[in-house]
């Protein structure tokens, strides 16, 4: 049975049930009140009480720094992303309160990160946003009324840009470090990514059987990839070790002396990682089928797979000539 209690002319009810929490809501007249605890008492009676006390009481940034403590404790790769991306989030939907983050609320908040960056990046954050909400109704026992949806802004960010021989010799040309320069040609001839190969390490090369171990990757898989005779010649001009890491440059050093390279050949619009983009493009050309490709690469989504596969017609063409004899 629920309880009345008269504080300054409103009417305080308490309903009381084994097997619930205590629930408590005040109304100006006390018939509004009673046919509330009626409401409560059925559902609870029938099993389809769902306390929304929770999501009425926590602030979005309190839900925003528990899934992020549970992405440390994960070890996410992607942890300053979140990090830096949640406090932006923050800055907008921080002292909400979980009831009050609907469908309307993301559209806006959707609606008003377009205007200032672009479509990947407030897709990337609504979904930190999504995933918080679902962490604070599997992990921290919320429940909404409704969980919010929002469509996703469309996003177009392939890239087409490939790198001739030509114009990697120049930028190599233009790069005095000589462990950038191998980096280059690591980056060409194996489809790696910038932090894979800076985490080479030297026991994980395999030098009878010409294949580098990569324990950690971005899919969260380790792979074998295969080395070329160059990719082999160029490593060995290094001082080999037993043990440690190949390469002792930081990330930013390789981006950075790649750009300005490429400003000195008056190379416009590549970047380092469309060195991996143009080493799985070939991979394709030397006639290796998708599953084999994927396999060096290390992409789990073919689809996204595609979008490195911008072969040149005329390599397709001829290819087709070989096969038609």
């Amino acid at each position: 049975m629920a309880t009345f209690v008269s504080i300054n002319n409103k009417t305080k009810v308490i309903v009381r049930k084994q097997g619930y929490p205590t629930h408590c809501k005040t109304f100006l007249k006390k018939s509004d009140g009673v046919i509330w605890a009626r409401k409560v008492e059925s559902e609870m009676e029938r099993g389809l009480f769902e306390d929304t006390s929770k999501a009425k009481t926590i602030l979005f940034s309190t839900v925003l720094d528990k899934y992020y403590a549970s992405c440390v404790a994960r070890n996410l790769k992607a942890l300053r992303f979140i990090k830096a991306h949640s406090n932006i989030i923050k800055d907008s939907l921080a002292q909400l309160r979980l009831i009050d983050l609907d469908s309307e609320r993301l559209a806006s908040y959707r609606n008003q990160r377009l205007t200032s960056v672009s479509p990947a990046t407030t897709k990337l954050e609504l979904g930190i946003i999504i995933r918080a909400l679902k962490f604070a109704v599997s992990e921290m026992g919320v429940y909404l009324p409704s969980f919010p949806q929002v469509k996703y802004p469309t996003v177009s960010n392939a890239r087409h840009k490939r790198a001739s021989s030509t114009e990697i010799n120049t930028i190599k040309e233009n790069i005095s470090n000589p462990e950038i320069r191998i980096i280059i040609d690591l980056a060409v001839h194996t489809a790696m990514r910038r932090g894979e190969i800076l985490n080479i390490q030297w026991q994980h090369i395999d030098w009878t059987k010409n294949t580098l171990l990569i324990p950690e990757t971005k899919t969260g898989q380790p792979r074998k990839v295969p080395l070329t005779a160059k990719t082999i010649t160029s490593l060995k001009q290094l001082e080999v070790k037993d043990l440690g890491l190949v390469f002792s440059i930081r990330a930013d050093s390789v981006s950075q002396a790649f750009k300005r390279s490429c400003a000195i050949a008056q190379i416009d619009n590549l970047r380092f990682h469309d060195l991996r983009h143009e080493a799985t493009t070939r991979f394709f050309e030397l006639g290796l089928n998708v599953i084999e490709v994927a396999a060096i690469t290390g992409h789990k989504d073919l689809k996204m797979l595609n979008r490195y596969t911008h072969l040149k017609a005329e390599k397709l063409g001829e290819k087709l000539r070989n096969l038609q004899g």
